[in-house]
């Protein structure tokens, strides 16, 4: 039996360092725009402590998280934009829908803004919350190689 969990740890500890070394941290706007347009999946990570919030209206958090990016656009302007949605509950245990917006500059400054509505009356639930990030100091883009 000693062995049999062995074996199997073995097994799960090499599969996870193998996942692990398939990732490749896009480091620059360049690096992201080319993994996109060449149709490589692209997850990015959020550490909300890392960026600055935007406006009087936006509190400081410690708050992480991360997504895989599904669809995206890139503009005239080479603006590259993408969101995600998600229900939820909030604090007062109440369902409610988040929108989250992501526009990543070709400089590589970025603006993380959420959206929060009621469900299912989609009743915009407070104000907006927008944080000025950039890639590499609160937003981290992944590929695998």
């Amino acid at each position: 039996m000693k062995h049999i969990v062995a074996t199997l740890f073995g097994i799960l500890f090499a599969t996870a360092a193998n996942a692990a070394g398939d990732s490749h941290v896009l480091a620059s706007f360049p690096e992201l725009e080319r993994a996109l347009t060449t149709g490589k999946p692209v997850t990015v990570t959020v550490d909300l402590g890392m960026c600055t919030p935007a406006t009087s209206d936006t509190p400081s958090t410690k708050t992480r998280g991360g997504v895989s990016i599904d669809g995206y656009r890139i503009t005239s302007d080479g603006t590259l934009a993408f969101a995600d949605q998600h229900f939820t509950i909030d604090r007062d245990g109440k369902p409610v829908i988040q929108f989250l917006r992501y526009r990543i500059r070709p400089d590589g400054g970025a603006e993380f803004t959420m959206v929060v509505f009621n469900v299912p009356s989609y009743e915009r639930k407070g104000t907006s919350r927008v944080y000025k990030c950039s890639i590499g100091h609160g937003l981290s883009f992944f590929s695998s190689q």
